[in-house]
């Protein structure tokens, strides 16, 4: 500890202002956890070669190796040893659950597809590498996506078909309500005009407030490559080992666009007696009303917003039925009525 706060000090009195020393410290502590990080995961391969050694395995050399961490690449020795079958393990790597070929931490490929599902590749990268020690390329994002995305799937798979050849659903926890969102977002590849669709959705069982933040409770996230049908059965799956909603009101929201309907949340809460309560979210609905009554602000669109508050149809189409009236571009007024039909339809 006295040589942490002693090299600390000295970066205090070597930089010549708060931005260049915080930039010095995060990456001294970044190098200090991935140098210590790697000699605890060295000193466990040891304990563990130890323990094999008296059930016999025989040892054949140690290797390195060397994982990529959110605070930068840590090293560590590995021993390479014969079982009793006298088939070639490392059974460090079997204790921390690395593949053979992994190179990055779980959790450095989950946050850098969670990343990639609401930016383009190269801006993923670009941000990695300027406020974590993660330096990959573009073309590594956009295979981390590809993998994070097969690697579940290939879990959520398992899910549903043990949930289809159930006699019963499991036991799950109960609650009175749970709300899920959903939606699908087209992300950037790495060839040009090449996008690839990641459906991401979330449940979570109600919100908490502290001052001005919100914090969802319990919250899980849904995301995939795979298409649609196959995303539904995977949150119903998930859903369902997670809880128990026979008594439970599900509440859900999104854009109502194809694929995210209200039908499919309806048949992937199925198990709740109760019917699903689907609700437009606030963006698509003041997107949706600003192609049709213009971006402006008008007293058309204050009526319409104001019926759509207090969830009053008549005033709706009645405002809407007004500012209509006024129109004679046909272009504009089959916007108005795009908008009415996707109001009235939810």
């Amino acid at each position: 500890m006295e040589k942490i706060i002693s090299r600390i000090y000295e970066l205090i009195k070597e930089t010549d202002n708060l931005i260049e020393f915080e930039e010095r410290l995060h990456l001294y502590m970044d190098d200090l956890a991935a140098e210590l990080l790697g000699e605890v995961f060295t000193r466990i391969g040891q304990a563990i070669k130890e323990n094999k050694q008296s059930d016999h395995w025989k040892v054949e050399r140690d290797d390195q190796k060397t994982i990529l961490f959110s605070f930068g690449p840590v090293t560590f020795k590995r021993t390479l040893m014969y079982d009793e079958n006298s088939e070639a393990r490392y059974p460090l790597d079997e204790w921390l659950g690395i593949k053979k070929y992994q190179r990055r931490s779980p959790f450095v490929n989950v946050k850098v597809a969670e990343m990639a599902s609401e930016s383009d590749y190269r801006e993923v990268a670009r941000v990695l590498s300027e406020w974590t020690a993660v330096n990959i390329s573009h073309t590594t994002v956009g295979s981390i996506v590809k993998e994070v995305g097969n690697a579940q799937a290939e879990a959520d798979k398992e899910m549903v078909r043990e949930l289809e050849e159930s006699a019963s659903l499991p036991e799950g926890k109960k609650i009175d309500f749970l709300y899920a969102e959903a939606d699908g977002i087209n992300v950037r590849g790495t060839t040009k005009k090449k996008q690839l669709e990641v459906c991401h959705g979330m449940t979570y069982e109600g919100w908490d407030k502290n001052g001005e933040r919100v914090s969802l409770r319990n919250q899980k996230v849904f995301m995939t490559t795979q298409p649609s049908e196959l995303f539904w059965k995977e949150v119903q799956a998930r859903t369902a080992h997670e809880y128990s909603l026979e008594q439970t009101q599900v509440v859900t929201n999104s854009d109502g666009g194809s694929g995210y309907s209200a039908e499919k949340f309806q048949e992937a809460f199925s198990q709740s007696q109760y019917p699903v309560l689907n609700q437009l979210d606030d963006y698509h609905v003041k997107q949706s009303m600003n192609r049709a009554l213009g971006w402006t602000q008008s007293e058309y669109k204050q009526g319409v917003m104001l019926a759509l508050e207090e969830r009053n149809k008549d005033a709706f189409i009645l405002w809407l039925d007004t500012y209509e009236s006024t129109l004679e571009d046909e272009k504009k007024i089959k916007r108005v009525s795009e908008f009415r039909k996707y109001i009235l339809n939810q």
